[in-house]
């Protein structure tokens, strides 16, 4: 592990979907359990300036340690999550961003049956190549039915109203299912759009020219977003059908949004180019998807949000089942690092640096021990001022605004909450972690950046509030699936088709 990498708080990728802080969503059973949760158009793969980051920020070794669900996917917990996302904004985000998007070609682009190869980009493993021909039709009963679904925009028209799915009493036609597929797709490429050369995907070539990876058996990318397309429409539409049976209403807010759609759709596409919201609606997902195919989406996802929250707002866990579901998934959670042992810290400091030094210049230049130890007489003189006056959290956090040259914290008191162990630097690390410290210790410590008169707040254990969240994540998802198994799926894979819409430009 190199210095950088030792010392830097790693700064969180844009685009990521808040997922539940009990885990990470993995992208490959994300998309195959529960399908489109996230909320925007993908942004353009451009590398952000990098931010200049205090010495204070310097110090972090690392982020949180992972944390784990013990019984339960990544995808699984995910599920739950994804129907609180507001999915409207994934056309609108083309207007905020200034990009508007080409109306696809009648036909895919000639460089659908080159070879496609995937870019490098910073921290991704060398370009590949990969193939890119048409698989051969697989088996009916599953995605693999048709080796591409592509089909040419006139194809997709006249099956528009073509039933190809049918989950209880609701129906999915060829002209909604570009709505899912589509916002399938985007939901990935925005969310994983810094490591799409990890998973081998190339958006800018055939979806169905590129294996998948991350799918379960032999798929290619345009069957894997298929299949999961198809299994976020039977969850939408079940959560939907539970709302009505039992009577519980759509928000005001939401049926208003609904009822101002194709207005607002209309504004949204006027001030980014489009003739209508209509065309909006195309240039994203398909000359084959309509407003009113988008609109049957949103009335879903709204009506079954509704039930949804009703849940999740009811829903308690006590401190005896946590401890229980803790207990009972100890050596899972141990195996990623986490105890009834393990605690975070709040802690707060006043940095001094070595006399003469600056933010800038302490990462890089050498300082004589005479600047070190005129540092030291300063640190130790802050600290006997506020041991002679109150010698209180309050009045250290004064100090703290007051002389800490530490640029990420001065502003706060120099506080620093729920930091993990191991993720200081070594001394200031070994001194938070102290199995002796007590709420009101202080003391001085020495890094490479300075000085540092420590304070300490207090600590927090950490498996209860891990393993509540995991526990209401797993009941949650519990919850969606058993509602989607009352409402089996039935796929007539054979009639799907597929309109195209042109990534690289939208």
């Amino acid at each position: 592990m190199d210095e950088q990498e030792k010392n830097c708080i790693p700064e969180e990728p844009e685009g990521m979907d808040p997922t539940p802080e009990t885990e990470e969503a993995d992208p490959a059973e994300e998309n195959r359990e529960e399908g489109p949760a996230q909320d925007t158009a993908p942004e353009d793969e451009k590398e952000e300036p990098a931010r200049e980051e205090t010495p204070a920020e310097d110090e972090m070794k690392g982020s949180e340690p992972e944390k784990m669900v013990p019984g339960a996917t990544p995808g699984k917990i995910a599920m739950g999550v994804a129907l609180v996302v507001v999915l409207l904004a994934a056309l609108i985000a083309l207007v905020v961003s200034g990009r508007k998007t080409e109306k696809p070609s009648d036909t895919q682009p000639e460089e659908q049956t080159a070879s496609a190869t995937i870019p490098v980009t910073e921290n991704t493993e060398p370009a590949q190549t990969v193939p890119a021909t048409v698989p051969e039709d697989g088996n009916p009963d599953d995605a693999t039915c048709k080796g591409t679904y592509t089909a040419s925009d006139d194809e997709v028209t006249a099956a528009r109203d073509t039933v190809v799915a049918v989950s209880g009493d609701r129906e999915l036609t060829v002209g909604q299912l570009q709505v899912y597929y589509w916002m399938e797709v985007r939901s990935f490429l925005n969310n994983y759009s810094y490591y799409l050369s990890y998973f081998g995907l190339d958006y800018t070539q055939g979806l169905d020219t590129q294996v998948c990876p991350i799918a379960e058996g032999s798929m290619t990318w345009q069957q894997y977003f298929l299949e999961s397309a198809l299994r976020s429409w039977q969850s939408y539409t079940a959560m939907a059908a539970e709302a009505e049976k039992n009577g519980v209403k759509m928000p005001e807010e939401n049926r208003a949004e609904l009822d101002g759609l194709v207005e607002s759709m209309n504004e949204s596409a006027a001030a980014a180019g489009f003739a209508s919201g209509e065309e909006l609606i195309q240039g994203t997902l398909g000359n084959a998807a309509t407003l009113e195919d988008y609109e049957k989406f949103l009335e879903e996802y709204y009506s079954g949000l509704a039930y949804y929250t009703q849940f999740t707002d009811a829903l308690t866990v006590d401190d005896g089942e946590v401890e229980a579901y803790f207990d009972e998934n100890a050596e899972s959670y141990e195996q990623n690092g986490l105890t009834k042992d393990t605690v975070t810290v709040d802690v707060r400091h006043i940095l001094i640096f070595p006399e003469g030094a600056t933010n800038e210049t302490i990462r890089t230049e050498t300082f004589p021990e005479e600047a070190w130890a005129a540092g030291e007489e300063k640190a130790k003189q802050i600290l006997s001022t506020w041991e002679a006056g109150e010698k209180t959290e309050e009045s250290f956090a004064a100090l703290a605004g007051e002389h800490s040259q530490d640029e990420g914290s001065s502003a706060n008191g120099g506080l620093y909450e729920g930091v993990s162990q191991g993720q200081m630097v070594e001394a200031y690390d070994a001194w938070c972690f102290d199995t002796s410290r007590k709420p009101g210790d202080y003391g001085i410590v020495k890094t490479e950046f300075g000085y540092h008169i420590m304070y300490f707040c207090g600590s927090t254990p950490v498996w209860q509030e891990t393993a509540r969240n995991d526990l209401m994540n797993g009941k949650i998802n519990d919850f969606v699936e058993d509602t989607a198994d009352q409402y089996p799926l039935t796929v007539e894979y054979a009639k799907i088709l597929l309109g195209y819409v042109n990534l690289a430009q939208s």
